[in-house]
């Protein structure tokens, strides 16, 4: 009997199901978008090339064969090039003006951040009128702004009027150097005007109406840092504070992300999914849409509420994502929503914990304990630990340092967070109620103003900070041995049958 070898070419006609060439086409977007950015490619201009890699990836889902994979990779290098092309090309513009002084006119993007008599805002959807050689008295009226996509990073004296996310504002000033995701900057520019629709942003009200209830009974600094674990709200937070939760690595915890999504909708699901399954699912999809919109759509808040939609829409049908799948499709969403995300401190970090905690925090649980759940302290000395194997290169890169003191502050202050969040929401939703909300603010008070003594107690410890070159792309290279380890622990797992994890999607940290 004679048995013959497969050749290369029937290996790679043989069939795939359908959802390959899916995430392939995923990856293909995401590769796009990074090399894009990185090498400043802006080829793929022309919306015909959209119908180009449509044909490509239809062809492809249609004869799904491991070759055709290839070419749905190569529809989605296409619709990422052609995503970041005019990102590009309004860097490009932008460029050639700096130095220049022009009338820019665009969106607050994000709440403004004041601080020593100096405000700093994040401008986009911009409009630029660059004036020759007489000024033209109302240039909007006009018509002869020009559209530049980008954001743009300004600094300006705090005026006398005040500023509110979504404003529509007017400066006078030069264009600076672009830096990080910014692709300009502006410095002591001259505010023209303010335009605010009828109510401005009701969200940002709000917010800033709900911070003032809980500043009533809650002193700065405990409860500038409550509201920054409880929305994510930094501008009340010193530089000295700040300082010192960037040398102990925890940066992290007054961001806003996934695990204020988690309580939310766990609760909301608690309470009205005693009604039926569809009004807990409807009552979390409400809270999610409800507190991204308070917060604003920030990188890692963006994240979180893809992560947790997700996760309430799939769970409600019954299907899973394994880790992998799930990393890629909230990835990918995320750079088509804005590609220079990528650039992003908070969006890098976000996505290396996310990885850290679906992919590697799960393997070690499974080959140290197998299908047993962990001690409790032993559960979040391996959460710590995978969490600070991904992220430090991350933070290595950009800031140069390195603390071995992110393990203790982890430990003593993730426990607590969830409690010092509740008790700040408590204080803020009983304010009707002084005796009531002043027994919530000083259970809070306590909580807080020892999180605030822990952290700067630890940043004293200089010792275990370590300075390293910041920069260098070399310190990505300890990805390598955590990449063969996560190979051999997966194939580890498979030989032995320990049942790996599928995530039925429970919103995330």
């Amino acid at each position: 009997m004679r048995f013959s070898t497969p050749s290369l070419f029937s290996i790679l006609r043989q069939t795939l199901h359908h959802s390959w060439c899916f995430y392939a086409l995923i990856w293909g977007i995401i590769s796009g978008i990074i090399f894009s950015l990185t090498f400043k490619l802006q080829w793929a201009y022309h919306w015909l090339w959209l119908i180009v890699a449509a044909t490509l990836f239809l062809f492809a889902l249609h004869y799904s064969t491991i070759l055709n994979l290839l070419l749905a990779f190569l529809a989605g290098l296409l619709i990422g090039n052609f995503r970041v092309t005019p990102e590009l090309m309004g860097q490009q513009q932008l460029s050639a003006l700096s130095g220049s002084t022009v009338i820019l006119r665009g969106n607050i993007s994000d709440d403004p951040e004041a601080n020593a008599g100096q405000t700093k805002l994040r401008i986009n959807n911009l409009y630029i009128y660059l004036p020759r050689d007489e000024l033209v008295e109302n240039p909007v009226e006009n018509s002869l702004f020009t559209s530049v996509s980008g954001t743009i990073y300004v600094t300006m004296p705090t005026p006398k009027a005040s500023l509110e996310r979504s404003d529509t504002i007017t400066l006078v000033g030069q264009i600076g150097a672009g830096f990080g995701i910014f692709s300009a900057s502006m410095y002591r520019p001259t505010l023209q005007a303010i335009e605010r629709s009828e109510n401005g942003d009701i969200f940002a009200r709000l917010k800033h109406w709900f911070a003032a209830l809980v500043h009533r009974f809650i002193s700065s600094p405990a409860a500038d840092l409550g509201l920054g674990y409880l929305m994510g709200q930094k501008s009340g937070l010193s530089e000295a504070f700040s300082d010192a939760l960037r040398a102990v690595g925890m940066t992290h915890v007054v961001v806003a992300s996934g695990a204020h999504l988690g309580i939310l909708t766990g609760t909301a699901r608690k309470l009205f999914g005693k009604i039926s399954r569809c009004a807990g699912i409807l009552s979390a999809f409400l809270m999610v849409a409800g507190f991204v919109m308070i917060v604003g759509f920030t990188p890692s808040m963006t994240r979180a509420a893809l992560v947790t939609t997700l996760s309430l829409g799939v769970g409600y049908v019954g299907r899973k994502f394994t880790p992998m799948r799930l990393l890629s499709l909230v990835a990918a969403l995320t750079l088509l929503v804005a590609p220079v995300n990528f650039l992003n401190l908070g969006w890098q970090l976000s996505f290396a914990s996310f990885f850290a905690l679906l992919l590697v925090d799960p393997l070690l649980r499974r080959l140290l304990y197998g299908g047993k759940k962990p001690p409790w302290l032993a559960g979040m000395l391996l959460t710590s630990f995978a969490t600070s194997i991904i992220c430090t290169p991350i933070l290595v890169y950009n800031f140069g340092t390195f603390s071995f003191l992110a393990f203790i502050g982890n430990l003593v202050i993730l426990p607590t967070l969830p409690y010092a969040m509740l008790l700040v929401f408590l204080t803020g939703a009983s304010s009707s109620l002084p005796i009531v909300a002043g027994f919530f603010a000083q259970i809070a008070t306590y909580l807080l103003d020892f999180h605030i003594w822990f952290v700067n107690f630890l940043s004293t410890w200089k010792m275990f900070i370590v300075e390293l070159p910041s920069g260098s792309p070399m310190i990505f290279l300890i990805y390598l041995p955590t990449l063969v380890f996560l190979i051999l622990g997966h194939l580890k797992v498979k030989c032995t049958k320990v049942p790996s994890r599928q995530v039925e999607l429970e919103p995330d940290g």
